[in-house]
């Protein structure tokens, strides 16, 4: 304030010295006094501040501390959500439209549409595997499974039994059909190996017959006609211990399910209904089904070596070893080994355009001992 002061007294004096006239003695008296006014009051202001100008400091605005969001209420955990990476089956050529739509239930949902099993018996690994085709499950009216398969075994566990079905479809019930033929025949299987050392050829037909007459009986306890559950079946009884050096497979069958053996980096049809043709295969050529035909069975004996591996078919994979070069290569180089039963039951899955029937395959390896 003392520098303000001094400043309008100084000042204030300059305007007096240049409006008014000097002469004047009043006038002088007047400047005079205002110019040491102003001198006093400037120099006590230096002389209070020590000859130093005073800063004045502003202090900063701090800022307010920041207030903590509020609670929010406790979210729970939620568990992570798994996506299925399993194998996706084969795929040969093309691929088959039908494959990759939604698969639909049937009005009557009786049997599953995929069944699958893996077992050691003795020296035998075998995988199994029926999968509905997808012709028959991505559109109404959706049918169920038509093929079937059984595993089974005598008392002293000597031999390996296996029967696959495949029912025909232009049978009313034919998965009914297909599953009673498969577990009859390895009832009265099991019944003749528990009581005889061995299988005579002329027994097949009495088999047959036995399994026919099952299937008639159960067709007539559901008001159904013989027609209403016709079914092709393959059978196969193979030795578990065999001597040394020894090894005879015996197989019979009734249409066209078929047996197939792999040798030498390849699948060759061994025994069954052959529907190859200088055209290629007719899959509905049907000359001979259960119940209506037991006595045109037809058997043999196959000679196994070990490190042989065979199989039971229906026409559903047993076609595509016939007619593509490129599935016969990959189950060949596939099933070389025994796989678990679910990689089996994905290869029985298998894409490939046209090929839309269902599928079942009975793999056997001999002489495959598993680790423990």
């Amino acid at each position: 304030m003392s520098r303000a002061w001094s400043a309008v007294l100084v000042i204030g004096a300059a305007l007096l010295e240049l409006y008014f006239l000097p002469e004047q003695w009043l006038f002088r008296l007047v400047v005079a006094v205002l110019a040491l006014s102003g001198a006093i009051l400037g120099g006590l202001a230096l002389w209070g501040g020590s000859g130093k100008v005073r800063e004045i400091v502003v202090p900063e605005r701090i800022p307010p501390a920041p207030q903590p969001p509020p609670p929010r209420a406790p979210v729970r955990e939620q568990p992570p959500v798994h996506v299925p990476d399993g194998p996706a089956p084969p795929k040969f050529g093309r691929g088959s439209k039908a494959q990759a739509l939604p698969w639909l239930l049937p009005a009557h949902a009786v049997y599953p549409g995929i069944a699958a099993d893996e077992a050691q018996l003795g020296d035998l690994a075998v995988r199994a595997a029926s999968v509905v085709g997808p012709g028959h499950r991505c559109e109404e009216p959706v049918v169920p499974r038509q093929d079937a398969y059984r595993l089974g075994r005598d008392d002293d566990g000597r031999y390996l039994i296996a029967a696959v079905a495949d029912g025909v479809s232009s049978s009313r019930s034919a998965e009914l059909g297909a599953t009673v033929a498969v577990s009859a025949a390895i009832t009265v299987l099991r019944e003749r190996l528990n009581t005889a050392r061995d299988l005579e050829t002329p027994a097949a037909a009495e088999i047959f017959s036995a399994v026919a007459a099952r299937m008639t009986d159960t067709a007539t306890s559901r008001n159904l006609r013989d027609s209403d559950v016709c079914a092709a079946l393959v059978l196969a009884v193979i030795p578990a211990h065999p001597a040394p050096g020894e090894r005879e497979m015996w197989v019979a069958w009734v249409g066209d399910a078929s047996v197939w053996t792999l040798r030498d980096g390849a699948w060759s049809f061994a025994a069954g209904d052959d529907k190859r043709t200088t055209d290629g295969v007719e899959s509905n050529a049907l000359a001979h089904v259960l119940p209506d035909n037991p006595m045109t069975v037809a058997s043999r004996r196959i000679q196994l070596r070990t490190g042989d591996v065979v199989a039971l078919m229906t026409d559903g994979v047993g076609d595509a070893l016939a007619t593509l070069g490129e599935a016969n290569r990959y189950f060949a180089r596939k099933w070389a080994a025994p796989p678990s039963a679910t990689s089996f039951a994905d290869d029985v899955g298998y894409d490939a355009e046209r090929f839309i029937d269902d599928r079942t395959a009975v793999t056997v390896w001999v002489g495959a001992r598993e680790e423990r």
